[in-house]
């Protein structure tokens, strides 16, 4: 890592709860397998869109513990603070792969108010909806229905959480009552499974998703108390879980089908425990196997990209597929793949890091103040 040049190299000052290298390095891998997925690989990694949980887990996870950080120093979680940091990491980027997007579809593309539509709903982050309840539109900027998901929680999260603070504590009747919702909301999917909601509606709603981010949330509490975090047990168990955890998520990614709806109506739900229990591995100090994997140098870079990897590959790819004609994997791979790394790496120059180090002058823990402890 020390070859690269400066402007792509950590700087650990920058993560208000430590550089986990593990962390960056499963993004990463998560990452590429969404991108083969999205090439029409899907014959070969049809269980891609269980790694969107994975997501979803690790982000609500590192979240709950920022928001925790300061509630612990001074007693709020600091809502303008949060909101303002969000949105000086996602906002710009986003917006700047939009920009790009409309001018292409401009210069290049037929239906130009369809593109301008789906663009403003992309800049909105209410992707998920449209899909979910399959409103026509072209799908260019499809992808963003994740970031929606993401930003429609973290609206109300903050809020629910501080309540939750509040009445409960940081206890484990906290980490109780976040999972008790979180089955609800897993009961809630099947429920909408058993009547005939479209896959579609399973696939994209906020609420449908809430599972996995409740199920981060809960570890991110958890991992926050010191009786947990530095329990033998709670360690051994992870150790013990953190390799059947990756070998299910793998066998998964080359064996599970999003068509199916019993993945809808229970059964993803293990991959989602699968996922928690690899991310709580990696974030505890006993090293395993995937400690050695995820650390890989290359994986920690895709990690350190994955969010404009994300954001550019799929509009980059279908511009080639639909504009152009190329829909064989390996060529669209040939000409997507490196375009969508330049364009990653070019955000990360450009756009993300002159946005992040001004959030990062915005101290997440405020000013100290006797907090309560539990």
């Amino acid at each position: 890592m020390t070859l690269l040049p400066e402007w792509l190299r950590y700087d650990p000052s920058r993560y208000p709860l430590g550089y986990n290298p593990g962390l960056d390095g499963l993004r990463g891998t998560a990452t590429l397998c969404v991108l083969a997925a999205h090439l029409n690989f899907g014959v070969w990694c049809p269980g891609a869109f269980l790694y969107m949980d994975m997501f979803f887990v690790m982000s609500a996870y590192l979240i709950t513990s920022l928001l925790l950080k300061r509630w612990n120093k001074t007693g709020n979680v600091g809502f303008g603070t949060f909101y303002f940091r969000r949105a000086l990491r996602l906002f710009p980027a986003n917006y700047a792969m939009i920009l790009a997007f409309v001018i292409t579809a401009y210069l290049t593309l037929d239906n130009f108010r369809g593109h301008t539509t789906q663009a403003a709903v992309a800049a909105t982050y209410t992707t998920n909806w449209t899909r979910a309840f399959e409103v026509p539109m072209p799908e260019y900027l499809g992808h963003t229905w994740s970031l929606a998901v993401e930003e429609q929680f973290y609206l109300v999260w903050p809020v629910i959480l501080t309540l939750l603070l509040r009445i409960i504590g940081l206890r484990m009747r906290l980490v109780a009552m976040i999972v008790l919702l979180a089955l609800g909301l897993a009961g809630w999917r099947s429920w909408l499974t058993f009547r005939g909601a479209s896959e579609a509606r399973l696939f994209n709603g906020t609420d449908v998703r809430g599972d996995a981010l409740l199920i981060g949330c809960a570890l991110g509490v958890a991992m926050a108390m010191p009786r947990v975090r530095q329990s033998a047990t709670v360690q051994r168990a992870a150790e013990v879980l953190a390799l059947p955890s990756f070998v299910a998520l793998a066998v998964g990614g080359f064996t599970m089908d999003q068509h199916n709806r019993a993945m809808y109506g229970g059964f993803s739900l293990f991959f989602t425990l699968a996922s928690t229990c690899l991310i709580a591995a990696l974030v505890l100090p006993r090293q395993t196997i995937p400690h050695y994997i995820f650390r890989s140098p290359p994986l920690v870079f895709l990690g350190r990209i994955c969010y404009g990897l994300y954001l550019w590959h799929y509009p980059i790819f279908n511009v080639i597929r639909f504009n152009y004609g190329v829909n064989e994997p390996i060529l669209l791979g040939a000409i997507g793949v490196p375009l969508t790394f330049v364009a990653a790496l070019l955000s990360w120059r450009f756009v993300e890091s002159p946005f992040l180090r001004a959030k990062d002058r915005i101290l997440i823990e405020g000013t100290k103040h006797a907090a309560p402890q539990c």
